[in-house]
């Protein structure tokens, strides 16, 4: 997957603020606690809390609900997002497919202090972005205004 950096566009206009880095997004990503999945389900779809881990330019997320996994078939729409409410970093993109990568499995297990079972928990869902949006504001809840903003888009070569 190639990436390639865009102008964000905020409110419909092209973005003049200060560019977001690409590295501190993927930081933002590797360190994040919990993500935010949001998928297509039968009924309303809302934001759940998953763990999972962000390894190159990948999403491998936990995936226990029933209903959550029946959304997250291959090559189903999602949207993920941090919890962080001024620092933004949001994954749009599909599902890969599952994995159960011994590496993958065992970041996971280090980053949480855990041990993971694919066969209690099955394996981890993989998530190819087809594009990541980040922004920094200043403020409490973002009150002293946008800082910063980018837009990444992955595409296949």
């Amino acid at each position: 997957m190639e990436r390639i950096a865009e102008p964000l566009t905020m409110y419909g206009e092209r973005s003049e603020l200060a560019v977001v880095d690409w590295p501190w997004a993927t930081e933002q990503l590797a360190r994040a606690g919990a993500y935010w999945l949001t998928a297509p389900t039968a009924t309303h779809p809302h934001p759940r809390p998953v763990w999972g881990v962000w390894h190159r330019d990948r999403l491998h997320l936990s995936i226990g609900s029933p209903a959550l996994q029946a959304a997250t078939e291959p090559s189903a729409p999602v949207t993920v997002h941090l919890g962080h409410d001024t620092d933004v970093v949001i994954v749009e993109g599909e599902v890969a497919g599952p994995t159960t990568d011994r590496a993958l499995v065992d970041a996971y297990d280090t980053k949480y202090d855990w041990s993971y079972s694919v066969d209690e928990y099955g394996p981890l869902t993989t998530i190819q972005p087809r594009k990541v949006l980040a922004w920094r504001s200043a403020g409490w809840a973002g009150r002293g205004g946008f800082q910063a903003a980018g837009r990444w888009r992955f595409r296949s070569v």
